[in-house]
């Protein structure tokens, strides 16, 4: 017994070392409180605080090899809000969450915590083109709870805030007037999932993202080519399905929208979402993230759904939390 407890709390995490966006350069995120993930042996779908999606477009779902459980670490540790960079000449991999880092060497036991050493009692390998990482060492800091249910076959990942001290928080919330926002965003290239977590940190605002049904992949988006989005850019009757389901939007009475810019307006998952939810009566608050595009046109788009719509921000990964605050002053 003593050993299958020891086998599970040392959960193996697989790490694609193909990055699924297409951004990079990116700046390390905040901690994105609240997070909880759950993943279940041989699925390849996980709920992200309960909304359900791919782990990733290739399909790969966690599984459990020689008694230990291996979970795709790129996935869980990029939806908490931190990142992972893969260093193929010297075979290490860098973990960042808020302002720490982690740094382990494949083969050795040997890891560093914000430069500190420290000893592992089971070093990283590479298996079948993954690199295996012990999240005992990992969860434990970036203080992450992890927990394993055996009849179920689920994980649990979560950095989620004490019950009480979010009562007392959602309390204050109140007593401060009761009014409540939401970061609602889709993203491709995590560029605007990215921008999404500066507004969500900056407004106090709770935070959901756009998941679509079918996954958008490196190919969908080549704009050169014939691909998935010029189709549904092209089409006025495209509405791509959308994988999450928000059944609590009327808490809130501003909604922070937010999305790439495609063909030079939103992307057709956002009309699906304008024709799938009543956002009747709330302020929203247009953002958007492109290469050269502006926001004006995609204003326009969703004021043929909502009246009530702001004055839009065109951000990127490397917006302030100033500009985000200038932006919101000036919409009022």
């Amino acid at each position: 017994m003593r050993k299958r407890i020891s086998a599970i709390l040392t959960i193996f995490m697989i790490f694609g070392l193909v990055l699924t966006g297409c951004a990079a350069g990116a700046e390390t995120d905040m901690k994105n409180s609240g997070t909880e993930i759950v993943l279940q042996i041989g699925n390849p779908n996980m709920t992200v605080n309960g909304a359900e999606k791919a782990i990733d477009s290739e399909g790969t779902a966690p599984l459990i090899v020689n008694e230990r459980t291996l979970l795709p670490i790129r996935a869980v540790i990029e939806e908490i809000g931190g990142e992972v960079g893969w260093n193929g000449e010297t075979s290490e991999v860098t973990l960042t969450y808020g302002n720490d880092e982690i740094k382990l060497e494949i083969g050795s036991t040997e890891a560093y915590l914000n430069g500190k050493k420290a000893d592992l009692d089971t070093a990283p390998a590479i298996i079948g083109g993954r690199t295996m990482l012990p999240i005992r060492f990992i969860a434990e800091s970036f203080k992450f709870e992890v927990k394993w249910d055996g009849e179920t076959q689920k994980i649990t990942v979560s950095n989620k805030v004490d019950s009480a001290d979010s009562a007392i928080a959602s309390e204050d919330k109140k007593e401060a007037g009761g009014k409540k926002s939401a970061v609602i965003y889709f993203s491709c290239t995590n560029n605007t999932k990215r921008l999404a977590e500066k507004i969500a940190t900056a407004t106090d605002s709770d935070i959901f993202e756009i998941v679509p049904k079918q996954p958008y992949t490196d190919e969908d988006i080549d704009y050169n080519s014939d691909c998935r989005a010029n189709r549904e850019q092209n089409d006025d009757l495209a509405r791509p399905e959308i994988l999450t389901v928000f059944d609590n939007l009327a808490e809130y009475d501003t909604v922070y929208l937010g999305y790439p810019i495609w063909w030079g307006t939103m992307p057709k998952i956002i009309n699906t979402f304008l024709e799938t939810y009543d956002l009747s009566g709330k302020t929203i608050m247009p953002f958007c993230t492109s290469g050269s595009s502006g926001i004006s046109t995609s204003v326009k788009a969703i004021k043929a759904y909502l009246p009530d719509v702001k004055e839009g921000m065109r951000g990127t990964s490397s917006t302030t939390e100033e500009e985000i605050k200038t932006w919101i002053e000036n919409s009022k």
